[in-house]
C-alpha cells in the first residue's frame, strides 16, 4: 500500500494568509497584558469560526475592525492595573463609552459586546459585563402621518394600476422596489395571496383583504382588455413595457412619480402603516409576520410607537 503521509500533509489546514486577519493578530500581539492578548486571540478565533463551538465565520475586514476597535480600550484598562478580562465590570465598559459619541461610540460598543460574548462562550469570563449596556440612538423617531393626509387617499387616485400600487404600500407596507418586481404569477387570486420576492431571503407572503383583492382583480381585467397580447410577466406594466417582448419591469422612478402626484412619499406612507400597527399590537413578532421586517426593524418600530418600553437584554 502506498504511503499517504505526503498527501495528508497537503490536506492539512494551512494558517490564514489574509492580510486583514494578520493585522488583527498583530493588534492582539501588541497588547501588554498577556491575559488580554490571549483573550483577543481567542476572540479572533471565534470570529473566524474556529472556536470551541461551530459558528458562522465573519469577514476578515470585520475581524480586523473589531480587533482595532477594542485595542485602545484594553490598553487603557491595563494602565488601570486590570490584567484579566474577568476583572472587567459593567462600569468599566460604561466609563470607556462615556466620552465617545456617534459612530465612534457605536463601533466600540458593538466590538466590546461581541468580544465579551465570545469570551463567555469560550468560558474565559464568568459573566458578560457588556450584556445589559445599551446606547441611546440618535436616529429620528418613526412617526405616523396625520390621519387627515391618509383618509380618502384612494379617492384622489384615478386608474386601477395606481390605486392598487398605493393600496399595497398603504395597507401592506410593500416597498416600491418590490412593486416593480411583482410577477403575474405572484398573485394567487383564488387564495388571496401575494408573494413578495426578496433576493437572498425567504419570500414574504401577504394575505390580501377583500378590498385589495378587488383592486387587484380590477387591474388584471384592465390590463387584459388594454394589452391582451402582452407577454410581459410583470404584474405592473405601462404602455411601453406591455408591448416590449423582452418583458422589462416598470421603473422605480415611475412608482415614485405616482406618490409625488399623490403628495405622500412611498417611504413615509409605508412607515405610517407600520407605526400604526405597532401602536395597536406592540408586538415585534407580529410586525415581522405582517410586513416581513427584520428583528431589529420590528423592535425599532415598537419602541418608536411606545417610547415607554425598554429593550430587553441581549442573549449571549
Amino acid at each position: 500500500m502506498r504511503c499517504l503521509g505526503p498527501i495528508r500533509g497537503l490536506l492539512e489546514a494551512q494558517p490564514p494568509n489574509d492580510l486583514s486577519v494578520a493585522r488583527a493578530r498583530q493588534y492582539a500581539s501588541t497588547i501588554s497584558s498577556p491575559a488580554f492578548a490571549a483573550a483577543v486571540h481567542t476572540f479572533i478565533d471565534v470570529l473566524l469560526g474556529q472556536g470551541s463551538k461551530p459558528s458562522r465565520a465573519r469577514s476578515s475586514k470585520t475581524i480586523e475592525n473589531c480587533a482595532a476597535a477594542v485595542l485602545d480600550t484594553i490598553e487603557a484598562w491595563s494602565t488601570q492595573r486590570l490584567s484579566d478580562p474577568r476583572e472587567i465590570t459593567k462600569k468599566h465598559i460604561e466609563d470607556a463609552l462615556k466620552p465617545l459619541r456617534g459612530d465612534q461610540a457605536r463601533r466600540l460598543h458593538s466590538a466590546l459586546r461581541t468580544l465579551f460574548r465570545a469570551l463567555k462562550r469560550e468560558r474565559l469570563v464568568f459573566r458578560d459585563p457588556a450584556r445589559s449596556i445599551f446606547l441611546t440612538s440618535n436616529r429620528p423617531v418613526l412617526t405616523g402621518l396625520p390621519s387627515d393626509r391618509v383618509d380618502g387617499l384612494l379617492d384622489r387616485i384615478e386608474g386601477p394600476r395606481e390605486r392598487l400600487m398605493v393600496a399595497l404600500v398603504a395597507i401592506y407596507a410593500v416597498l416600491p422596489g418590490q412593486l416593480v418586481q411583482l410577477k403575474t404569477t405572484d398573485f394567487d387570486r383564488s387564495k388571496g395571496r401575494l408573494r413578495l420576492r426578496r433576493p437572498g431571503r425567504v419570500d414574504h407572503v401577504v394575505y390580501l383583504d377583500e378590498f385589495t383583492r378587488r383592486l387587484a382583480t380590477a387591474w388584471e381585467l384592465h390590463r387584459f382588455h388594454r394589452w391582451p397580447d402582452s407577454s410581459n410577466p410583470h404584474l405592473f406594466v405601462n404602455r411601453n413595457t406591455a408591448v416590449d417582448d423582452s418583458g422589462p419591469p416598470i421603473s422605480t422612478a415611475a412608482v415614485q412619480l405616482l406618490f409625488q402626484r399623490v403628495g405622500l412619499p412611498a417611504g413615509r406612507l409605508r412607515a405610517d402603516r407600520i407605526v400604526d400597527e405597532a401602536r395597536h399590537s406592540a408586538d415585534p413578532v407580529r410586525l415581522m409576520e405582517l410586513f416581513g421586517l427584520s428583528t431589529y426593524s420590528a423592535t425599532r418600530y415598537v419602541l418608536s410607537a411606545h417610547p415607554d418600553k425598554k429593550p430587553g437584554p441581549i442573549a449571549p
